[in-house]
Parts: structure tokens; sequence; C-alpha cells
């Protein structure tokens, strides 16, 4: 079999080829030109590909990053199966998976540098209405998301007329809108950047106060709950009248309280950065003693729950002494004594978190458990694994259930894997599928003569 060679290779040679025809041909030969011919056509659509990759990697930030850490992958046929975005685009673009396939790690610096060309080219968006564009974005979050999910929303009549501030805004930016609408893609791109430079810039708010009323965020859960929805809230008088605690904070705090009504949007999003920043700091919590403490309130419901809701418990000697539980591990957990008492709220909120992240592990431990039970139960019956790749819903269906009672007795003796089934048939079967050595890809149903009747 010949072997294919890359057109990157082809298109790195092009140059020093076409200096040695230039040199070396006699002038009325009449092949020249011909021969000049196919690589030029596959420069254009070497680069076609290339656009066309990176906007599909554009969209799938995650996917993109392993790729781009490790472009073998693409090759790793069990990635791949895993990834069905990215399986859909190899199948439906058969020239850049041939390209990608034959050198990954060529293709993908080829990629990356276009990518960098990208970024240089959106360099000319008007910075200004960049910068406005974003400020109306900041005060629409969810038209934020849509438009950040789908830029070409944007030159959808019906959608820009079902959100009249939208509308709006285009027909009062007629700059902007003619950018934006020439390539929603690549504005939303530069927009995204410039979203986050702006979060680089707001790093002049005061650290100090931002800590404080971050904490004290951290003290009224419904007020900050309120103030990150709509940071508005902080101008208007009733609101502040009716939260006590909030107009008390303002007036002690009057630097803070100018920063934040001259800018609410943006002092909140500082405010969540510092928040998400300060989860960060915390980690240097010992793990271990956080694990151990964590158990010992699952175990100590009533503590815990009153911990939780006042930290500073912890340092009411009374309280300790009517707690004999926590006072015993206390006295046998010096270090953890210590951070504990240094910063009771801190400390807490970390154990939340963690409390929070082992729950979430349990369920995913949980369901990767069902799954794989189910898998291997379909590995064991290709037939039943065929019938429900086409069409998972059948699970569902009493007469197909009654004609294979090894299905049926599976589920009456794995309750939760039949509750996971029969709550979302597809996704469970395509989930357990990974754990299937013989099931097969899930397909589009198709019409079947022979399908018991639903």
């Amino acid at each position: 079999m010949r072997q294919r060679h890359s057109r990157f290779t082809n298109l790195l040679a092009l140059p020093a080829l076409t200096t040695f025809f230039w040199l070396g041909t006699p002038a009325n030969a009449q092949s020249a030109p011909a021969q000049n011919t196919a690589p030029v056509q596959d420069n254009d659509t070497t680069r076609q590909e290339l656009a066309s990759f990176d906007q599909f990697l554009d969209s799938h930030p995650e996917l993109a990053g392993q790729l781009r850490k490790d472009p073998s992958l693409v090759n790793n046929a069990d990635f791949v199966k895993q990834h069905p975005s990215l399986q859909n685009y190899l199948q439906e673009h058969p020239q850049v998976r041939e390209e990608i396939k034959e050198n990954p790690n060529a293709f993908m610096r080829q990629e990356y540098r276009y990518d960098r060309r990208e970024d240089d080219r959106d360099r000319d968006i008007n910075r200004q209405e960049l910068a406005r564009f974003d400020q109306f974005l900041d005060g629409h979050p969810e038209l934020a998301g849509q438009l950040r999910k789908d830029p070409s929303l944007v030159n959808d009549d019906d959608f820009v007329k079902q959100h009249p501030s939208l509308q709006a805004y285009l027909h009062e930016h007629p700059a902007i809108r003619d950018q934006i609408r020439q390539d929603p893609n690549a504005f939303m791109r530069q927009e995204s950047r410039y979203d986050r430079r702006d979060d680089d810039r707001g790093r002049d708010i005061n650290r100090q106060e931002l800590a404080r009323f971050d904490q004290f965020l951290d003290s009224h859960r419904e007020t900050a709950e309120q103030l990150r929805r709509d940071p508005s809230l902080v101008d208007n008088e009733e609101f502040v009248r009716n939260h006590p605690a909030l107009q008390a904070y303002l007036r002690e705090h009057p630097e803070l309280r100018e920063q934040l009504k001259q800018d609410p949007n943006a002092f909140m999003q500082q405010e969540a950065r510092y928040d998400r920043r300060d989860d960060d700091r915390g980690r240097d919590i010992n793990r271990q003693e956080l694990a151990r403490f964590d158990q010992f309130l699952d175990s100590h419901r009533e503590t815990a729950e009153q911990l939780r809701r006042d930290p500073s418990l912890v340092d009411n000697e009374e309280f300790v002494r009517n707690h004999p539980a926590l006072q015993a591990y206390l006295r046998e957990h010096p270090e953890l004594r210590e951070q504990l008492k240094q910063d009771p709220n801190a400390f807490m909120q970390q154990e939340a978190r963690y409390d929070r992240r082992e729950n979430d592990m349990d369920r995913d431990s949980t369901s990767h458990r069902r799954s794989a039970s189910f898998g291997e139960f379909l590995g064991g019956h290709s037939e039943i694994s065929q019938r429900l790749a086409e069409d998972p819903s059948l699970v569902k269906n009493q007469e197909y259930l009654e004609n294979h009672p090894e299905l049926r007795e599976y589920l009456d003796a794995h309750p939760d894997v039949k509750q996971d089934l029969m709550a979302n048939p597809q996704s469970f079967v395509k989930s357990a599928q990974q754990f299937s050595n013989t099931a097969p890809a899930m397909k589009t149903p198709v019409p079947d003569p022979a399908k018991p009747k639903q």
C-alpha cells in the first residue's frame, strides 16, 4: 500500500521546490504552471481544515486542552469513543481526520500557530466598542451565556427579537453590530479575552476591604445571594434599609461603600473571584485533619449543625464543656484545634466545601459502580446489548422484559441500577457500554417491524 505524505510536509517543501523549478526549468517548459496548481489548492484546503478544527476546539475547551497536551490521543480508539463530539467531527471531516492521524504532533502545532494568528488578527476589533459590549453582557448574564455558547445567534432575527435589550443595543451601536455579525465566533472569542483581562485590571480594588466584605457575605448568605444575583441592589435604599446588617456594614466601611456604589457589577465580580481564590488559599489546611473532623461531624449531627451555623462557638468554653465529645476531640487533635480557633469561619467554610466534595465523589463512585455492573451484564448478553444500543427505551417495555427474563431478573436483583436506568435509559446505557467489551456504539433508532409495540 502506497504511503500517503502529509500535506504539511508538502507545504514546507513548496518554497524550495518553487525556487528549484524557477532556476532550473527552461523558459519554454509548458508543464511548470500545472505542477504548481495542486500545492496551492492544498494550502487553501489545509487552512480551511485548520480553521474548522480550531473552531471545533474553541467550543470544546476541555477536549482542546487534552489534545494539545497529548496529540496522540486522537489515535486512541477508547479516548475518541469516550468523546462523541470528537468522534462525530472526525467522521464528518475525513480530510482533517487523515491529516491529524498521520502526524498528530505536527497537526496540533500547526493548529496552535493558527490559533495564535487568529488572536493577533482579532486585535483590530475596536477596544472601546468591545468594552461597552462586555459591560452590556455583564448586565445580562443569561444572554451572555447563550451568545458565548453559540455566537451565531446574533445573526438569528428571531433570537434577537426575543431579546429586546440586545436588539436595542445593536440598533444603538451599528459599528459593533457590523463587527459581530461579520464573524460572530471571532468577536465573541475577543470579548471573552477582554473579559479575562478586565478581571486582571480589577485587581486595584482594595484587597483588605474585599476580604472583609467577603467575610461579611459568608456570614449573611441570603444577602450575599441577592447581591451576587443583582449587584445594583446596593444602590437601592429600600433594600439596604430592609437589611440592617448590610446597612450597618456599609456605614462602618465608607471606602468600600464608595467602591461598591461606583460600579456594583465590577465589585461583585471581583468579590466572587476573591471568594474562589480564598477557597484555593484554604487548601493549606491539613486535608487529613479536615477529613477526620468531617468524619467526627458526620457522627455528631447536632454539634455539626450548631458549629456550621456559628463557627465562633468553638471558642466558647461553655459550649465546648456542654459537648464532651467535641471537647475530647479537640484535646486529642491539638493541631486542628489551633487551626479551628485561629479562624473558625474560614475553617468551617473549608470543612463545608470538603463535605460537599465528599458527597459529590460518593455520588460519582456509586454511579460508576452501577454503570460497571450493568456493563458487565451487557458484556455477557450480546443480543440484549445490541438491541438496547439501538433503542435504550426498550428497558421500559414490559413485553420486551417478559421476552428477556435474564434482563428482568438482573434489574429486579439490582434495584439501584434499575432506578438509574429507568430515569434516563439512553444516558445510562451509553455509560454502561464503556464497561462492556461486546457493547456496540449507540445508534440512532431505526424503525424495526419486529420490535415489540411500546
